[in-house]
């Protein structure tokens, strides 16, 4: 069964920093010497009130230690840039980590990945992520993830790598020798220029990966290239009117002012002759 790994819930578990916070021990807490303050009073503690006393200072540790972790500020993407490079090779050929794949696109993703691993031997492995944080490089990030999945030449030298980040609204497509290869550059070119920004900067995320995957998919099959989307050019031009407007218009108002100017000689003239005749 394919695996397919998404983002870290909100009960998963803590980052780096907090898991270093966490994994440090806590110095014993010694009771307090009254004698420090108080030189002339000697107080004796039984050891039923020293071992309270520790209890309370160990809870009270436990609290400081939550609300540093609850006040700190988490970043998502830092998790997920590092959970990306670390994790194991996905048998699918997917880590949804941004979570904006519907199951509908997992599920096409997937079959599309196994379709062209079969029909030409070529492994592509797709990944999504919100943010780069650490290697804003889209590119840089893909060269990584690669190289810690696939250490050898042998092992990436047939295997590609499509990363899409959704907060940047870009995207990468890299490979090993044989990969890159047979990758026309036009359709690398096409995918990250148009593919992946077009359809992200429209919030459209499993298009985005959708529509890049079968473009690597016709060309790695030999077929013809799918053309990405284009996006829609708004009407040049200014806002004052042309000759031809201003003409129509000069000769309309002409007309208008001539129609008035016989009405307002034409009417007193009518009513005159009218009232003579009378």
């Amino acid at each position: 069964m394919a695996m397919i790994h998404t983002p870290l819930s909100q009960g998963a578990a803590p980052g780096a920093r907090a898991r270093a916070m966490l994994s440090g021990r806590c110095l014993p807490v010694k009771p307090a010497k009254f004698g420090a303050f108080r030189p002339q009073m000697v107080v004796k503690a039984s050891a039923e009130e020293k071992n309270l006393f520790q209890k309370a200072a160990a809870g009270l540790a436990a609290a400081g230690v939550a609300a540093a972790l609850s006040l700190a500020p988490v970043d998502v993407a830092m998790a997920g840039e590092f959970d990306v490079i670390n994790t194991s090779v996905p048998k699918g050929g997917l880590v949804d980590d941004a979570g904006v794949l519907s199951k509908a696109s997992q599920s096409a993703v997937l079959k599309a990945v196994k379709s062209i691993e079969e029909s030409t031997g070529y492994k592509l492995e797709v990944v999504t992520v919100r943010k780069l944080v650490f290697e804003s490089d889209p590119f840089a990030f893909a060269d990584q993830v690669i190289e810690n999945w696939f250490p050898t030449v042998e092992e990436g030298d047939k295997v590609g790598v499509l990363v899409v980040t959704t907060t940047s609204k870009e995207g990468a497509l890299v490979g090993g020798p044989s990969f890159m290869k047979a990758m026309p550059d036009d359709v690398i070119e096409g995918i990250v220029s148009d593919n992946i920004p077009i359809f992200t900067e429209q919030e459209k995320y499993n298009e985005a990966v959708l529509s890049s995957v079968k473009r690597v998919e016709a060309a790695l099959l030999g077929k013809p290239d799918i053309a990405g989307p284009t996006r829609a050019e708004k009407a040049k031009g200014g806002n004052f009117k042309t000759r031809e407007e201003t003409k129509a218009s000069r000769n309309k108002f002409a007309g208008v002012v001539i129609g008035l100017l016989v009405i307002a000689t034409a009417v007193p003239m009518i009513q005159y002759y009218g009232y003579v005749g009378k």
